[in-house]
């Protein structure tokens, strides 16, 4: 069997599609789970509304704006 010349070229633009499509899903999967695990560190001010990253993984964080104590996670309503 021999391969012509555009079914050479044919075969290397359907794997470049395929290898681009690829690198996409992975990137954007990748991507989703740097943000959940950005989300989990992220604390909302219940007094002065400053989002802030916590440091440690206690259940309570301080403010660095306001120096108010707030619950880390679930506390997405203001006051």
């Amino acid at each position: 069997m021999e391969l012509s010349l555009n079914d050479f070229v044919a075969a290397v633009l359907w794997a470049s599609v395929f290898l681009v499509a690829f690198v996409s899903a992975v990137s954007r999967f990748l991507h989703a789970r740097a943000e959940r695990r950005l989300a989990g560190t992220r604390t909302v001010c219940r007094l002065c509304g400053h989002v802030f990253v916590s440091p440690h993984s206690g259940k309570v964080s301080e403010c660095s704006a306001c120096g108010k104590p707030n619950l880390q996670r679930h506390n997405g309503k203001l006051g």
